[in-house]
């Protein structure tokens, strides 16, 4: 096979310089790409499993990926999805696998691959790699993300869990894990709503220190990683309380 990141990048050029929605993913030369991405689609208890997003990155503030890219993404996804704002799992996986916008960290495709992530849940280190599996990466992602945000202290990879509680029924919920071999260190972020907590994202950093999780503690509550709540604006501060949950640091 090329190499896959030239690949994701003719997938790219094809989608966003189609005028007729974008190609069928059965049509994708890269054939994998296209039935992972249908398989997600129509798989409504996984797409369930992820909140909304915006395509408009808070660190670049601009677009990750176009208008054309949005609505091939969404194409006959249930919902009142409208551009920039979106499925959390199709654009946090999917789009920024074709995104070909630089960030001050990069291009978002790297976190599906490299194996950073993969090393930090202390999987193989393919985990992520998006053709590793037939099993779409939409999939694969919330396999591993999901029970750790649910309860970070039944994971003894957590190094620091912390809501910011809007009120009784919302939180935001961050966890950070490391794996102690490799010093691999994660992100997770989700949205609580009642007892149900959903993915927003999930990608490597790196090494946390007690004094960046002390700074991060004492920032103003706000909606982070491109998270679009229904009602407010993403990246917006909102009046609420930390709840330390778990910290090794």
């Amino acid at each position: 096979m090329k190499d896959i990141s030239s690949v994701l990048s003719g997938i790219e050029r094809a989608v966003s310089s189609s005028i007729d929605g974008g190609p069928d993913p059965a049509d994708l030369t890269a054939r994998w790409f296209g039935e992972q991405i249908v398989a997600s689609r129509i798989d409504l208890a996984e797409m369930a499993k992820w909140r909304s997003s915006t395509v408009i990155d808070d660190n670049a503030q601009a677009p990750m990926f176009d208008e054309p890219m949005f609505s091939w993404l969404h194409r006959g996804v249930p919902g009142a999805f409208d551009s920039p704002i979106g499925h959390a799992g199709l654009i946090h996986v999917y789009g920024y696998l074709l995104s070909a916008v630089a960030t001050p960290y990069g291009l978002k495709r790297q976190r599906w691959l490299t194996n950073d992530l993969a090393k930090a849940f202390r999987l193989e280190s393919s985990f992520f790699f998006p053709t590793a599996s037939t099993v779409p990466l939409m999939e694969r992602v919330a396999s591993v993300a999901l029970p750790t945000l649910t309860d970070p202290a039944a994971d003894s990879r957590t190094i620091l869990a912390f809501d910011e509680v809007i009120d009784r029924r919302r939180r935001m919920r961050t966890v950070c894990i490391r794996d102690p071999m490799t010093n691999s260190t994660a992100l997770l972020y989700g949205s609580f709503s009642g007892d149900d907590i959903q993915i927003v994202t999930a990608f490597p950093i790196g090494p946390l220190t007690a004094r960046a999780a002390q700074d991060r503690l004492a920032e103003p509550a706000r909606y982070r990683y491109n998270y679009a709540p229904a009602d407010a604006q993403p990246g917006s501060q909102f009046e609420g309380t930390i709840q330390l949950l778990t910290s090794a640091l």
